[in-house]
């Protein structure tokens, strides 16, 4: 999607003027009408550090609007001006912030806003990103921040995030910064079923097999390589506390053998966390 000047549109933007509209302000009966319009993603994004009331309408409106609504207000108590501020912010779905704060929220609405919305068209409860714009007071943009972890693997938001080059060497710089932790090796144990416990298991003996024919042809005997082991599952709670059981277990016996030589790996109050 883009811009009358060619350049990508905002797709927080666009969401906005699709599910809100412009806001029309009306000084006084006989006074001008004013109508606003969406405001930029980046000023969205400025609500973050953004405090002082005047300041907050220069990012809403623009400035000469501002000039001209801050006129109007002059005379009156500035809780006039500041609960108009909070109509505009209202209107457009940007007047309670995420815990995560606006710039994220633009960023990520920005980036995969329009993968989010193909995965809620194959989803049941019949969700769009418009109900977050004119509901946002009882359906927050925090709700939206906790649904993206639960939309569909495989499906249109994890393909973009997947192929987003960008955020992928932010991740890979925070990790070497050990400011995020290095993804884990093994699956997850959200999706993992006992089909999907079958079907690795198959797998892993099809492997078996293969090693096995390889290693038994007289063409190919003796480089087959090493057997295949077992292919990586999910942990649990109950993986934890037996490789804790085991490990107190191994402390206990060396204790008894070694005495005062051995130095404990765990203490057995300590609770094994992987």
């Amino acid at each position: 999607m883009t811009d009358d000047n060619g350049s990508v549109a905002s797709y927080f933007e666009t969401l906005l003027g699709e599910a809100a509209g412009p806001f029309v302000v009306h000084l006084d009966d006989d006074g001008p009408e004013l109508v606003i319009g969406v405001p930029a993603a980046a000023d969205v994004a400025d609500l973050d550090t953004t405090a002082s009331v005047h300041d907050l309408l220069d990012l809403l409106v623009g400035e000469e609007l501002a000039d001209v609504i801050a006129d109007h207000f002059a005379r009156r108590p500035i809780s006039e001006l500041a609960d108009l501020v909070d109509d505009i912010r209202e209107h457009f779905g940007i007047l309670i912030p995420p815990d995560t704060g606006w710039a994220y929220l633009v960023s990520e609405i920005d980036r995969y806003g329009d993968a989010i919305e193909k995965d809620f068209f194959a989803m049941p409860g019949d969700e769009r990103l418009y109900d977050w714009v004119r509901d946002h007071l009882d359906n927050p943009w925090n709700r939206l921040l906790r649904l993206l972890s639960a939309l569909p693997e495989g499906g249109w938001y994890y393909a973009a995030i997947a192929d987003d080059d960008e955020r992928a060497m932010q991740r890979l710089e925070m990790e070497q910064r050990g400011e995020l932790p290095k993804p884990s090796k093994r699956p997850s144990l959200v999706g993992w079923t006992h089909d999907r416990e079958l079907l690795t298991e198959a797998v892993e003996s099809l492997a078996q097999i293969l090693h096995g024919v390889w290693g038994a042809s007289p063409k190919f005997k003796g480089k087959g390589g090493k057997p295949p082991g077992r292919r990586p599952r999910p942990q649990t709670a109950r993986d934890r506390a037996e490789e804790y059981q085991a490990l107190v277990e191994h402390d206990d016996i060396s204790s008894q053998v070694l005495g005062g030589r051995y130095k404990r790996r765990i203490q057995p109050q300590e609770v094994f966390n992987g």
